[in-house]
């Protein structure tokens, strides 16, 4: 077990994780098959597992290492019941799997998933993350994070199917309301999903239903002048026999406001909740200006631990997409956008940019200049992408407050590239009166200002 990593001395696990099964496959190099075979997903069938694996690495003298794809689901269990026991356990992206799988060109099946979880333990180890013990805060955090990321899905395709309802019923219903998903007009749509259930309603009637509904936001005179537009809007001659397939809308429709009614009480509650966690974490993420609870539930609930990374920030930016990827064929070599990344925490660093840019001090000029120098929008959006993963996971490693301070000394110092004797030259580009002067400096045996890295 506390071997150091090699080709030849390991022993590598790879494990297909189900509901009910686990598939299994021990592999050493260069790929000779020394585990394969299915054990229940349950206390007895993890334990019997482990024995197994650590029987064989006794045998051979090899160091066990597993790999799983799914840490946080089918495979949760196993990973922290492995990793309780003292086990080095690493964290398959499913993109390689589905890569290696392809490799070995065979119809997909459970066995042939595991062997390509281990074959990637062994050609990618130093890559893989460690799933690590975590904090029950962070847990709940991650699983807050993803059901809410859950119900805004549901919310948007329950909104968009509204819509093309709505468009059918009420040719003018965008100008009814400021917000077609909000509380008062979601209420609207439950009650009076079309036109002829306001058959008979006066305006006062309405006026009254709106002011209500409303939480008394909509004042007197607001919800009368409301009313009487919606009443004024609708097409009295069509509503008088509706047709089945009119029953049937306003049935949808119903049903879609009433399930939009309580999405919108489940969000604001999770979202409740997680701050709630966020805190018990000890993270204090919510510091940078223009992060809130949802993002910073992302970065904590997809991070899990700084030490995953081995408290490496270039690691953490491989794996959250903000770091490139490179290609290359012979001379030639070039950076890609990074696919095989956390979606989540990609697209979370994407919302923050697009939020630092504008509203951040240090972040906005530091863009600014990017695009000062030249850099089209989308270009300077990815640098800094990826200087807020570093700031990012600086906060999370220390568990500290944003220090622009701190960053902007971080800033000056990188401004700057070490030279032999201990000098050091700006890297920015320089005027030739620049470049004459520093010369003559060096020259006369002038020491400059030294800027550590």
């Amino acid at each position: 077990m506390g071997k150091r990593f090699s080709l030849d001395n390991t022993l590598s696990i790879g494990i297909d994780p189900h509901r009910e099964t686990l598939e299994a496959v021990g592999i050493r190099f260069p790929e000779e098959i020394l585990l394969s075979g299915t054990f229940d997903n349950t206390p007895a069938g993890h334990r019997e597992l482990l024995a197994k694996a650590k029987e064989l690495a006794s045998k051979h003298d090899l160091k066990l290492v597993f790999g799983l794809e799914e840490s946080g689901n089918y495979g949760y269990k196993l990973a922290r019941y492995l990793v309780k026991q003292g086990c080095q356990v690493k964290e398959v992206n499913p993109r390689m799997t589905n890569r290696q799988r392809d490799f070995y060109g065979q119809d997909k099946t459970d066995r042939l998933d595991a062997l390509s979880a281990a074959a990637i333990v062994l050609r990618a180890y130093e890559r893989l993350p460690d799933v690590t013990p975590i904090q029950e805060a962070t847990e709940a955090t991650r699983e807050l994070s993803r059901y809410r990321e859950q119900l805004v899905k549901e919310q948007t395709a329950n909104l968009n199917r509204l819509h093309s309802l709505l468009a059918n019923q009420y040719p003018a219903y965008k100008t009814f309301f400021s917000q077609v998903n909000g509380a008062t007009a979601l209420a609207f749509w439950a009650t009076y999903p079309t036109p002829g259930h306001l058959s008979g309603v006066i305006i006062d009637e309405l006026a009254d239903f709106l002011y209500q509904k409303s939480n008394h936001r909509l004042g007197r005179e607001a919800s009368r002048n409301k009313a009487q537009h919606i009443l004024g809007s609708c097409h009295w001659e069509n509503v008088s026999e509706p047709d089945l397939l009119t029953k049937a809308q306003a049935q949808i429709i119903k049903d879609l406001a009433q399930r939009l009614l309580q999405l919108r009480e489940s969000i604001q509650t999770v979202e409740s909740r997680l701050k709630e966690t966020i805190s018990a974490t000890g993270q204090q993420l919510e510091t940078f200006h223009g992060l809130g609870t949802v993002l910073a539930g992302i970065f904590i609930g997809e991070t899990l631990s700084t030490a995953r990374f081995d408290h490496d920030k270039d690691k953490f930016a491989s794996y959250s997409g903000t770091a490139p990827a490179t290609r290359g064929s012979g001379k030639h070599t070039r950076q890609v956008a990074n696919r095989w990344c956390n979606r989540r925490l990609k697209d979370a660093f994407n919302q923050l940019a697009l939020s630092a840019a504008r509203f951040e001090p240090l972040s906005e000029e530091y863009y600014q200049g990017l695009l000062e120098q030249g850099m089209d929008s989308s270009e300077a959006k990815k640098r800094l992408m990826r200087r807020l993963s570093d700031i990012i996971f600086a906060m999370m490693r220390d568990k500290t407050p944003y220090d622009p301070a701190i960053h902007r000394r971080k800033q000056e110092r990188k401004a700057w590239q070490p030279l032999a004797g201990g000098m050091s030259l700006p890297l920015s580009p320089l005027s030739v009166g620049q470049v004459y002067h520093t010369g003559e400096a060096l020259s006369n045996g002038l020491q400059l200002e030294h800027h550590p890295v």
